[in-house]
């Protein structure tokens, strides 16, 4: 039997990562990764590689990212894993040792049991093949349902309709990202959808998925209504992939892999890193989901310098993040309002909207801001922007440092920062600013 090192499990962001942070640490080390994708695709770009016009090539994640820093990569399916004896088991037949393993078997999407949804006209939004199926279905279809209306789902429907498609979403809460958004914001994404003629059905069940002929879907909802199209696009969320680690006796809940402060499992020499892992929140320090690209990164930084010996603890997730809809981005750290409400935190909000360039500048737009404090600390736990333009990740990025720095209320009614005419607005009117004065007023 063959060993090495470490071995890796799966060949997402925290699979590429650990190899990453453990070569630039020891590049002595012999380390394989198995995956059972033969090519990856970047997740988080699908939607946008919808259209004829954009090379599927593009959005290919190069196997090299793992061979060209030291690592062997295998493409198969490990079917089990022995922690007793330190050893992973594959579908081919190859047995292979490990001195520390690394789980990041992701997570895969969610198929509601639903009649129909296998038809051949249906996909969800996760694999190469998914991206592959979704160009074809929009270079000969003209209408398009788009069930879930979290991030991935509406932009899918961004993406269709800049291309010309017809869409309709549906969603079964009563507003679209609900789970991820303040709610004060909710409405002026809808309003964009709707002006840019993306049909929302919110409130709204799929009842069962009907193929009459093939190049025709029926949808039909719940009530008895029924909306006909050429495609259907599944975007109702994902399923974390535990089962491997259950199987091997590791611990696990409905949230995913345990793992201690060091992300190493109930297994001696196994850590587990990615969307297959347990989250707990950095705030909070409680179980949270959070299936994040840039979670996968953080979590094997850390991982992989405890494999090298440095004894790093992580603190938990900030869950930032970030869309865009139509010209607008969206940009969001911490927990919610909602979230904050469910943990029993005492909460206080602040809201500003300041414009984005000096108000004698041409193009003014107005940036929202809702900033979300714990009143009995007056600590930063949450925050969410909306703007015109492409900057709301940058201002998500902020909050989240300002939330891991354990910025209070009053940090950020004073903190220093830059203005320009064409970039932000008057030195007075800073976002964060005038959003944490609304807070002091309301304590």
């Amino acid at each position: 039997m063959e060993k090495r090192d470490v071995v890796i499990i799966g060949g997402g962001p925290a699979g590429r990562v650990a190899v990453h942070t453990l070569h630039a640490g020891n590049p002595g080390l012999s380390i394989a990764l198995i995956k059972d994708e033969a090519i990856n695709v970047n997740r988080c770009a699908v939607p946008y590689g919808i259209p004829m016009t954009v090379p599927l090539e593009k959005f290919q994640i190069p196997n090299s990212l793992v061979t060209d820093f030291g690592a062997e990569l295998i493409i198969d399916r490990v079917k089990n894993v022995d922690t007793q004896k330190q050893t992973v088991h594959t579908d081919s037949g190859k047995s292979l040792g490990y001195r520390d393993l690394v789980l990041a078997t992701g997570a895969r999407p969610v198929i509601p049991p639903l009649p129909g949804a296998d038809l051949p006209l249906i996909t969800p939004v996760r694999y190469l093949s998914d991206l592959s199926r979704l160009k074809a279905f929009a270079a000969a279809g003209q209408r398009a349902v788009v069930v879930g209306g979290g991030y991935i789902g509406i932009e899918v429907a961004v993406e269709l309709r800049r291309i010309g498609i017809e869409v309709s979403v549906v969603e079964m809460l009563p507003n679209i990202m609900m789970e991820t958004t303040e709610p004060e914001f909710i409405a002026d994404i809808e309003n964009r959808l709707v002006a840019n003629h993306v049909r929302l059905l919110t409130g709204t069940k799929v009842a069962s998925f009907e193929q009459p002929s093939k190049h025709e879907i029926v949808v039909h909802l719940a009530g008895g209504h029924t909306v006909t199209a050429d495609f259907v696009v599944l975007s109702v969320g994902v399923a974390l992939n535990t089962e491997l680690a259950a199987a091997a006796g590791l611990k696990t809940s409905r949230l995913g892999v345990w793992t201690d402060d060091f992300l190493q499992t109930s297994a001696p020499h196994v850590y587990a890193s990615g969307d297959c892992v347990e989250k707990r929140s950095f705030i909070t320090g409680k179980p949270c989901r959070g299936e994040f690209g840039t979670n996968a990164v953080f979590m094997s930084k850390i991982v992989g310098q405890n494999i090298l010996g440095k004894k790093k603890r992580f603190p938990g997730v900030v869950n930032a993040n970030a869309t865009s809809v139509f010209g607008w981005s969206l940009g969001q750290a911490g927990l919610t309002e909602h979230m904050a409400d469910d943990a029993g935190i005492r909460v206080v909000t602040g809201m500003s909207q300041v414009p984005d360039k000096y108000p004698m500048m041409d193009g003014v737009a107005p940036v929202h801001t809702k900033l979300i404090f714990n009143g009995d600390t007056r600590k930063l736990i949450g925050g969410c922007i909306l703007r015109k333009g492409v900057g709301a990740a940058q201002c998500a990025d902020f909050v989240s440092l300002a939330i891991q720095m354990g910025a209070t209320v009053d940090d950020l009614l004073v903190f220093q920062y830059a203005t320009h005419p064409e970039q932000a607005a008057k030195p007075s009117h800073n976002i964060f600013t005038v959003a944490a004065k609304d807070a002091i007023g309301r304590m």
